[in-house]
């Protein structure tokens, strides 16, 4: 059986809008390049956790609207389970205006709340998936819910609970995210998202303040300056491998699925960060989220011309 992981947290929709240049300033006008509906968010971890050989399930809600439908039928095209997901008024949906420098603005609409208890359906699962995923988003709209699920999951034993807690920190109770934190087994974050948690420093000494905190793990995702893991036992700077910038969107979230995926199948710490640090370099080459994250087949060409060997860091499907 292939390992197998869920998500829990709202769907937001990606609409993405290449364009020439940022920013964009009042009264001038700039042709897009073209407009992409993709599942965003949470549906960047499941897809990319599906294209590695996870079984990928999604315990959250979209829309009962036409962004809804889209994310949900490309979600399933991508083999993720949408079985469980809740249907609420409107989707949340991001506007994704790319420049072709690579950067981007996020436009969020939130869309309506999902549940604020986890459904028996999610119940099941969150007691049984070995690897469950929320992110900081999830804690700002849902935090009871958030709260709740990782706490079936450490409750039942077995499950390893991950969670991203992404740049809305200033936007989340103290209280709640200290909970959060201590019912983590593993936090994957920015290095200016673990300095809004602790005081700033030196990158290792951010990741070894936050393992105080409860995880037993802690990886700063620091972009083309690689990572830095800290464990009880180690801690670690692991390279990132070098790649012409694209856009980098969804590419954390990519990250996020590559890493867990990576130690889901049994690698070490540092070649499951080696196998992210891969999956990220390609995702960030490359435009979209969602259905045009890295594929298996892309990850493993690139890791070949990187002199790796692919074999070594994911079996072939």
């Amino acid at each position: 059986m292939a390992p197998a992981i869920a998500t829990v947290g709202s769907l937001v929709v990606d609409l993405i809008v290449p364009i020439p240049e940022l920013p964009v300033r009042p009264f001038e006008h700039q042709a897009g390049e073209a407009l992409w509906i993709e599942p965003g968010g949470l549906g960047n971890v499941l897809v990319t956790a599906a294209r590695l050989g996870m079984q990928a399930a999604a315990l959250g809600w979209v829309g009962d609207d036409f962004y809804g439908e889209r994310a949900l039928a490309l979600l399933a095209g991508e083999g993720v389970d949408v079985s469980r997901v809740e249907r609420v008024g409107s989707s949340r949906v991001c506007l994704v205006l790319v420049d072709s420098a690579g950067r981007h603005v996020f436009l969020g609409v939130a869309g309506l709340p999902g549940p604020e208890r986890a459904p028996q359906s999610w119940r099941t699962v969150l007691r049984g998936v070995p690897w469950v995923l929320s992110d900081g988003y999830t804690l700002v709209a849902n935090p009871d819910l958030a709260l709740e699920a990782f706490a079936l999951a450490r409750d039942a034993g077995g499950v390893t609970t991950v969670f991203d807690p992404g740049p809305l920190i200033p936007q989340t109770r103290p209280s709640v995210m200290a909970t959060m934190l201590r019912d983590s087994s593993i936090v994957l974050l920015t290095e200016d998202e673990a300095a809004m948690l602790v005081e700033r420093g030196a990158p290792a000494e951010m990741a070894r303040a936050l393992l105080a905190r409860g995880p037993r793990l802690v990886c700063l995702k620091r972009g083309g300056q690689g990572a830095v893991v800290a464990t009880p036992a180690d801690t670690f700077s692991q390279p990132a491998f070098p790649v012409q910038v694209r856009d980098t969107s969804g590419a954390g979230d990519a990250f996020d699925a590559a890493f867990i995926a990576g130690l889901a199948n049994g690698l070490g710490v540092r070649q499951a960060v080696s196998l992210a640090n891969g999956v990220g370099a390609v995702a960030v080459s490359k435009l979209g989220t969602g259905t045009r994250l890295p594929t298996r087949e892309e990850v493993f060409a690139f890791l070949k011309t990187q002199g790796v060997r692919a074999d070594d860091l994911l079996p072939r499907a």
